[in-house]
């Protein structure tokens, strides 16, 4: 169980810190072989630091307290501020007050971003008289890529005003830019490897778009990229954000947030090249995940509600916090470096989907777990996962292959024996089934009850721990039944594998119970 402080150097401000911490933590975990090969480093190096934190506490895997970070440090950790920073809800100040630095020293780092050049001049002139919008990004060792499409607009006599971009447009457009910062630590690939990214972005392109693709060092490119341009040096890539703000609405907040929040977990540990494409969109209100509900919308506030949920679980499994603990506003706000009124906001999102209870004084609770919640909680997902089933029967080559996706990467997790992870790549399973199935206000029912039950296993700490060959013979036979067309075998097999895990759950709740409490 990792202490508070190895957790918290795990988001330091300082790369170097967090790789040691995050080794640190799957040294812990996983054991020295295996965090070597998931990190990079020798079993020599894993074991290094798993021994200096053994003996000398979370401490010792910081810098040394004589040495203070050069400016260029300081000035890396600002740009790259975006992928580390605890929240989406960034800005200058934030950045400024966690790395203990002035608002000006920001400001300046950022000024190769705002400074236009003839990179950019030329990019414009090939835009001239085409929207642009970006389709897809691509992070290797060697370089970065942006693909994005052209499409053609007939002129206008009256200059229309520009439209209001969206603020997490240009928050996820300079993620993008400076994730070829942090690209050194990515393994190699062949060019080979990158042909799935472009034929998704062919894909995803509308018809009739002109392909571009944006290059912040030499890069393989497809033919059918009938535009392309690459950057001399970093300084040329980073001044790109000037352009493409001046471009406009790029993207839409969905998927602006979608970009951003994927680049942040893919930062935490890159150890594979980052791919992200747009989802394609639907004409006629088509199915499939472009058309989900708002009611899942992921905005700002439902962000930072999921980082106060995935706060608590942290606190829980760390033995910090326990069921009836509050959590007060204000430690949650020092903890995710925002403000109070917007963790009150999300406070009240995650009240009203019943994940928190709020009390007088501004404070959450920690749920405690009961029989009725286990009950009631996996009695909606047999009936509302039925639903998502039948409907399914009828999803797209697209959909299916993101299912798919979602099996292979259970399987893979299964083969390695972590039980938690394979239960998360589970969850994913079936969110990604609940997209693919069309129905846009039941999938994100279905994810907010998957919170709930994320929250129950956190609660239960080490006594759960469901059979990995169980989800995966249920996954795998609901997955074959749908892709037969047969809606009724595959519901059926969904309703066994809920009935299966409730009791399981209430189980381990019952035994749980039954324990002696330990005396201190």
């Amino acid at each position: 169980m990792s202490d508070p402080q190895l957790e918290d150097l795990s988001r330091d401000v300082d790369e170097a810190v967090r790789l040691r911490a995050r080794l640190v933590q799957d040294v812990l975990s996983l054991g020295p072989a295996r965090a070597a090969r998931e990190h990079g480093v020798t079993r020599q190096t894993a074991a290094k630091w798993a021994q200096r934190y053994r003996t000398g506490g979370a401490a010792q895997l910081s810098r040394p307290a004589h040495r203070r970070r050069t400016t260029q440090e300081l000035r890396h950790a600002a740009l790259t501020a975006p992928l580390w920073m605890p929240t989406t809800k960034w800005s200058s100040r934030s950045i400024a007050d966690a790395l203990g630095v002035s608002q000006s020293f920001v400001a300046r780092a950022w000024e190769a971003m705002r400074s236009g050049t003839a990179f950019c001049d030329d990019l414009t002139a090939a835009a001239a008289g085409r929207q642009p919008a970006v389709l897809g990004l691509l992070v290797t060792s060697e370089y970065v890529v942006l693909a994005v499409q052209l499409t053609p607009v007939a002129p206008r006599e009256d200059a229309a005003a520009p439209a209001r971009v969206d603020p997490a447009v240009h928050r996820s457009l300079r993620a993008a830019l400076v994730s070829d910062l942090v690209r050194p630590g990515v393994p190699a690939i062949s060019a080979a490897d990158t042909g799935p990214f472009w034929e998704e972005v062919a894909e995803a392109a509308d018809p009739g778009a002109t392909l571009m693709a944006v290059a912040s060092a030499p890069a393989p490119v497809p033919a059918e990229v009938s535009v392309r341009a690459t950057c001399r040096d970093v300084g040329e890539w980073l001044s790109l954000f000037s352009s493409l703000v001046e471009w406009g609405a790029l993207l839409s907040p969905t998927s602006a947030l979608q970009l951003e929040n994927d680049l942040r977990a893919w930062a935490r540990a890159p150890r594979r090249a980052f791919t992200w494409v747009r989802r394609p969109s639907r004409a006629g209100g088509g199915r499939g995940p472009a058309t989900r509900s708002a009611a899942r919308h992921p905005g700002p506030e439902r962000v930072l509600a999921d980082e106060i949920v995935l706060t608590i679980r942290q606190g829980v499994a760390e033995g910090r916090l326990a069921g009836g603990d509050r959590v007060t506003e204000r430690y949650l706000a020092g903890r995710l470096r925002t403000t109070r009124g917007q963790v009150r906001t999300a406070l009240r999102l995650l009240e009203r989907d019943g994940l928190l209870t709020i009390t007088t004084g501004h404070a959450a609770v920690v749920p405690v777990l009961t029989t009725n919640d286990v009950v009631e909680t996996y009695a909606a997902r047999r009936a509302l996962g039925t639903l998502v089933i039948r409907a399914a029967v009828r999803w797209s080559p697209q959909e299916r292959q993101s299912v798919e996706d979602a099996l292979d990467a259970l399987e893979r997790w299964a083969a390695t024996g972590d039980v938690h992870r394979t239960g998360e790549a589970d969850i994913a399973f079936q969110n990604t089934l609940a997209e693919a199935s069309g129905l846009v206000r039941i999938a994100p029912m279905l994810e907010v009850l998957a919170d709930h039950l994320r929250m129950f296993i956190a609660v239960m700490g080490l006594d759960y721990a469901y059979p990995i060959d169980a989800m995966v013979r249920d996954d795998r036979a609901i997955f074959e039944a749908i892709d037969a067309g047969d809606g009724e075998v595959a519901a059926e097999r969904w309703r066994v594998k809920i009935d299966d895990a409730a009791a399981y759950m209430l189980r381990q709740l019952s035994a749980t119970r039954s324990r002696p409490a330990r005396r201190p």
